[in-house]
């Protein structure tokens, strides 16, 4: 299959101080983690070796889905290692700490009582969604040209919510095997990630730093529109996000046939959110294309070539292997980056359509 991610220009990211803020703050979050999980692997090896069977391959699955959410190619793989490695080890080791205070002043102005039910739903929202949204704004800092709008932010989000959900329930894993009197614990691991995984994970982190992540996109790289009106939308989804991750702590509608009702609506949410960050793009997509067609670098077939990843596979392997099918390959990704150029840097763009040029005139060569 062609590789379809984004190829051109990419910086190296060792020269951006975003890099060396994401590097420091995965350092600490991984230590942080290692000396809390390393204890409890170390005392119940079992459980420990249950949980990784079980959520590295969910992490891969995870992974893949996500970096594939983009309807026309996969986004780069570095950028989503980074962002999964943000959501499990800087925001999930360091979430810990804000928690802490957060929940002590809670139980502070409103009393134990009311703390022990609603502290969580309070302090987690605040601190996780903050330090998750982090890690897209760092990549933002660190590599402009990977975010260009809710799509990409969605995208991005929602890796880092992920990898902070799994790093969760890992975590949990241990917290289970010790409410059960730490015994068994290998079955005691089972019991935990068969609710977390198969009930919890894919109605919680992802969704809510999707949401956000969506926002700071549209903030991004919506620049037509004036900085009044993406920053009010950027911030309503970061709200958004806080709110959906406070109903689903809260003890509100909890237990029972609510826990339906409870997952609907945080999951309708984000496939909401992905579907009009999603017909944005398609819509910039397509008009970007029929502007290439007008000035005669693509043709007509192409564009719908270029809009059906599908369409793409089946073109590849009906090419023969060698030079045919390397050019095709070459021209196929310098016209989607042409496209995505388009919508946001003209001078490059004027420079990809000589390249397309002479590769067409290459693979033409190579076919006859």
């Amino acid at each position: 299959m062609a590789r379809t991610t984004r190829t051109t220009r990419t910086p190296r990211l060792t020269r951006r101080s975003a890099f060396w803020l994401w590097a420091v703050a995965f350092l600490i979050g991984f230590v942080l983690t290692g000396l809390d999980i390393g204890v409890n692997a170390a005392v119940f090896p079992d459980g420990a070796l249950v949980g990784l069977l079980v959520l590295l391959p969910v992490l891969l699955a995870g992974y893949w889905f996500f970096r594939r959410l983009h309807p026309i190619r996969s986004h780069p793989r570095g950028y989503a290692l980074l962002m999964i490695g943000w959501g499990a080890f800087s925001a999930g080791g360091i979430a810990g700490i804000p928690n802490g205070s957060l929940l002590n002043i809670v139980k502070k102005l409103a009393g134990a009582d009311l703390a022990d039910r609603w502290g969580i739903a309070i302090a987690a929202p605040i601190d996780e969604e903050t330090l998750k949204l982090i890690g897209v704004v760092l990549l933002a800092l660190m590599a402009p040209q990977a975010i260009r709008g809710p799509l990409d932010g969605f995208a991005y989000g929602a890796l880092i919510g992920f990898g902070f959900a799994v790093l969760e329930d890992y975590s949990y894993v241990f917290i289970t095997i010790t409410q059960k009197g730490a015994v068994q614990a290998g079955s005691a691991a089972v019991t935990s990630l068969v609710g977390r995984v198969a009930l919890d994970l894919w109605f919680t982190h992802w969704a809510f730093t999707a949401v956000s992540g969506a926002g700071l996109g549209y903030l991004i790289g919506n620049r037509e529109r004036p900085l009044a009106w993406r920053l009010p939308v950027a911030v309503g989804a970061f709200l958004f996000a806080v709110i959906m991750h406070a109903w689903w702590d809260s003890p509100f509608l909890a237990g029972g046939g609510w826990e339906v009702l409870r997952r609907s609506v945080i999951l309708i949410s984000a496939v909401a959110v992905y579907r009009v960050a999603r017909r944005q793009y398609l819509r910039c997509f397509r008009n970007a294309a029929v502007a290439e067609v007008s000035r005669g670098v693509l043709t007509e077939t192409e564009t719908e070539i270029l809009t059906h990843r599908r369409r793409r596979h089946r073109e590849l392997r009906s090419t023969p292997h060698g030079a045919p099918r390397d050019l095709l390959i070459e021209l196929r990704t310098a016209e989607l980056n042409l496209i995505d150029d388009d919508l946001h840097d003209h001078e490059a763009g004027r420079a990809l359509r000589s390249e397309i040029g002479r590769l067409r005139s290459r693979l033409e060569a190579a076919r006859s």
